[in-house]
């Protein structure tokens, strides 16, 4: 696919999704459009949908230095999902393509309407985004392995931040792929067994 994520995210980034679906830049918008801005921050590299951030697999690329172009199309763990697919006849243009994570990639609707695609987008940015999909794979994590839910919750309420990206770095080196991405059972469970190690 020749189109680079960086014109991928230059095509959408001043853009946004109304509660109507359609697709208007963010500066137009009014409080009644109820509009979800599709990027928030510029180099905040993370999935349109769900909100998932970056997961960085290795060292090297977590400073990556020098422009955005380059940043954005360093990026290993986003993919480039067509909005209306290629067998529907959607086309490999910027305006055609949305960055997702793996699992919304593979999640996302493949219809010939480009409204079905938006309507999925807008109710997951709304209800089904990174952190509730973090939290139900928590709390079925401590189901599973018989640890109370709240004990986690209290140890990650205090984490700072270089305790957090030290969790990360574990979870990282300890799992692995499974298909073409880490399942969130993988991650949840690893995490679990390090807060675990680190409370005892």
């Amino acid at each position: 696919m020749s189109i680079t994520k960086y014109e991928i995210y230059e095509f959408w980034k001043d853009k946004s999704i109304l509660k109507n679906y359609q697709i208007k830049n963010y500066a137009s918008c009014e409080e009644k459009d109820e509009a979800i801005r599709i990027i928030e921050f510029s180099d905040d590299i993370c999935c349109w949908a769900c909100g998932l951030p970056s997961f960085i697999l290795d060292e090297e690329n977590i400073n990556i230095s020098g422009s955005l172009k380059k940043e954005w199309n360093n990026d290993k763990s986003l993919q480039k999902a067509h909005i209306i697919a290629r067998s529907l006849g959607g086309e490999e243009k910027a305006e055609n393509m949305f960055l997702l994570c793996p699992i919304c990639h593979a999640d996302s609707p493949d219809t010939v309407k480009a409204e079905n695609f938006f309507a999925w987008v807008y109710y997951k940015r709304k209800n089904d985004n990174y952190i509730n999909m973090l939290r139900r794979g928590l709390e079925e994590a401590c189901k599973i392995k018989n640890v109370d839910f709240q004990i986690i919750v209290d140890y990650l309420s205090k984490c700072n931040y270089h305790k957090v990206m030290k969790l990360r770095k574990q979870i990282i080196k300890s799992c692995t792929v499974h298909g073409t991405f880490v399942s969130m059972s993988s991650k949840m469970m690893e995490l679990i067994d390090e807060i675990i190690k680190d409370i005892q």
